[in-house]
């Protein structure tokens, strides 16, 4: 079983205290794009984002989510198989993520990072809160957010409304199926790829200075 470690980071100008396994600095020296999507995704938004994601899976950049929602679980399979770090964000303690199977394929050549604000003695989710905490870190800690689909008025959606920071830096796939989204957001195209992690690899500049 991986060691879990406890450290205090600075994130978006507030200490907090979290609690991680895995090499660290996959999010200090690569770009970090952060993944959440909304649940129930519908089949033509999902067949897009994989073909997104396929072509993002080989880059050197992190990649960071929750991988929760079944589209999110489908990314973070495709993305094993290339060569991209990749960051599991959890909303309960580190020993009970679901992570381990994943993360262990990842950790054996240092690809793989766990991140969560809940120590291992917190073993189930209760309620709503510890996701949205878990999401608000992962967007924080993110260079972009890229987001494949959102929900209309859903959690995701209410979460980037009331955090103007995490919008600002907000990718959606420019697909139909976020046609009816309100929120000013930019937009990503499946053959476009290079264009997101350009913004990214910028975003990261600026976070060195």
């Amino acid at each position: 079983m991986t060691e879990t470690r406890k450290r205090t980071l600075l994130v978006s100008d507030k200490k907090k205290e979290i609690y991680y396994a895995g090499n660290p600095d996959i999010v200090k020296e690569y770009p970090v794009i952060g993944v959440l999507a909304s649940g129930k995704a519908p089949g033509p938004v999902v067949w897009d984002s994989y073909h997104l994601f396929y072509a993002l899976r080989d880059s050197e950049v992190t990649v960071a989510g929750g991988w929760h929602s079944p589209l999110e679980k489908g990314i973070l399979d495709a993305l094993i198989e290339g060569k991209a770090n990749i960051a599991l964000f959890a909303a309960k303690g580190l020993k009970v993520s679901g992570f381990q199977q994943k993360f262990k394929l990842l950790d054996r050549t240092s690809r793989g990072l766990m991140i969560s604000l809940f120590p291992d003695s917190v073993t189930k989710i209760n309620g709503t809160d510890a996701p949205l905490l878990r999401n608000k870190l992962l967007a924080a800690i993110s260079d972009i957010l890229l987001i494949p689909y959102l929900k209309p008025m859903g959690k995701l959606f209410h979460m980037l409304k009331t955090e103007s920071a995490f919008l600002n830096k907000t990718f959606i796939l420019n697909h139909a199926e976020n046609d009816r989204i309100s929120l000013k957001v930019k937009r990503v195209d499946t053959n476009h790829v290079s264009d997101l992690i350009s913004d990214a690899q910028k975003a990261y500049l600026k976070r060195q200075l």
